[in-house]
């Protein structure tokens, strides 16, 4: 086992409270909105779920070139120090809103958390160099994003049980603070940047949303390694996003499962992502080759179609499908591992994450590792971006194939005939890379 750097392990805390405190508002909110039946301005509890995905990532759109301009500008552990202290001012607000019931005024302070998310997302991935070797940079970015899809199943899971009961919200109310404190604590710990760490004048604050995320990019695309890495990024989060919103079709819809089920599910699908990135890290002992990206690809492929086949089997199977029926929707964890194919799922779904991690860790090292230090914030801004358009693109996809009546294994069938194509195009442009690949 490393020995994990102090400054590195600060980094993991601050971003670990973060993620968590981002998710437990957000499920949170969902499920008040959901069992609540909260409606607004004329929008039902189901579109307004809807509309909270969207408010949380408009930020992402309209803030992340001036997030990764500021990011680049500044000292980076003083601006971390500023978020956190942001943050606690939304949980703040936060917290009058539940004792007014205002759902106006938590949708307000859903964006915020995704503010918070998009200016501390720069930071967190270009301090990472600062702390790390260049030979671990494999391992620092697996730490990290380690941390990011645990802290997003525990706040998933504790946001769900802090409004277990709707009548007494002080539990969500103290987590919060709870977590935004913690934050701010670890963020205290970082070491500053060295003088020639930052950029100062050499980068501008551009205000103007347009020509800011214009800019930033021009400078994604300028080099075009980076610009085929953060293709690879936002592709993963399309698929992610996709695949994370169908977990409770699949629980809810085929194996007629309760929240249990489907929390068993998330848990599988969030561990892989998690382990991925420290296996490849073992194997390579902290080299990026990148011939692996498009080989974890195809390796996530084989998965997806393979729950796209069980899925098929299930519907086929007239009997099992009886049984389930039968228990009108209530299959506990226990009668969900009885069924034959339940076994079968949470394993493709832990090796789909699995090289889902082994996928998306390499890329943000080979970032890290090629771009300058002066450019790396806005980098990632860039990249933030077009993340939330993949996502916001996945979300249409799925509209229209829901709309047109799909069964889900025909739309998980197409995910993977997309993700296919992708890994070809990615074996296109990594092509130079597999003679090195098999040499090793």
């Amino acid at each position: 086992m490393k020995k994990i750097p102090s400054d590195l392990w600060a980094l993991f805390w601050t971003q670990f409270f973060g993620a968590l405190n981002d998710n437990i508002f957000k499920n949170a909110l969902v499920l008040i909105i959901t069992y609540q039946g909260v409606s607004l301005f004329g929008i039902n509890s189901s579109a307004l779920v809807a509309l909270s995905g969207g408010v949380f990532i408009l930020p992402f759109f309209f803030l992340s070139a001036t997030s990764g301009q500021i990011a680049d500008r500044f000292e980076k552990t003083m601006l971390v120090k500023i978020i956190k202290k942001f943050e606690i001012l939304v949980c703040m607000l936060a917290i009058w809103g539940l004792y007014l019931k205002n759902y106006p005024l938590l949708l307000f302070v859903l964006f915020l958390f995704g503010m918070h998310s998009t200016f501390f997302g720069p930071l967190k991935y270009s301090l990472i160099p600062n702390y790390s070797k260049k030979e671990h940079l494999v391992f620092s970015n697996a730490l990290i994003s380690s941390g990011t899809f645990i802290a997003i199943l525990l706040g998933t899971i504790l946001g769900g049980l802090a409004v277990s009961n709707q009548n007494n919200l002080w539990g969500l109310k103290f987590l919060l603070m709870l977590f935004a404190t913690l934050g701010l604590i670890a963020a205290s710990r970082l070491k500053p940047q060295t003088h020639a760490e930052v950029a100062t004048e050499s980068t501008a604050v551009d205000w103007n949303f347009c020509n800011s995320s214009r800019d930033i990019l021009k400078l994604v695309f300028k080099n075009s390694m980076v610009g085929i890495l953060v293709v690879g990024l936002s592709w993963f989060w399309f698929l992610g996003a996709g695949l994370l919103s169908l977990l409770p079709l699949l629980s809810k819809n085929i194996f007629h499962g309760n929240e249990q089920v489907a929390t068993i599910m998330l848990f599988s699908f969030t561990v892989g992502m998690g382990v991925g990135p420290f296996m490849l890290e073992r194997i390579t002992r902290g080299r990026v080759y990148r011939a692996l990206i498009p080989l974890s690809l195809i390796a996530m492929s084989f998965f997806i179609f393979d729950i796209a086949l069980v899925i098929s089997l299930i519907q086929k199977q007239s009997s099992l499908m009886g049984i389930l029926t039968t228990l009108n929707g209530t299959v506990n964890i226990h009668d969900f591992f009885q069924l034959k194919m339940s076994t079968r799922i949470i394993l493709d779904l832990f090796f789909l994450s699995l090289f889902g991690g082994v996928f998306t860790v390499p890329q943000f090292a080979e970032l890290q590792r090629i771009t300058s230090g002066l450019e790396l914030s806005r980098i990632i801004a860039g990249n933030n971006i077009i993340n939330a358009l993949a996502m916001v693109s996945v979300s249409i996809l799925l509209m229209i194939l829901h709309q047109q009546h799909l069964s889900l294994s025909i739309i998980f069938g197409i995910l993977g005939v997309l993700n296919v194509v992708m890994s070809i195009i990615l074996i296109f442009f990594y092509r130079a890379e597999f003679n090195k690949f098999w040499r090793f």
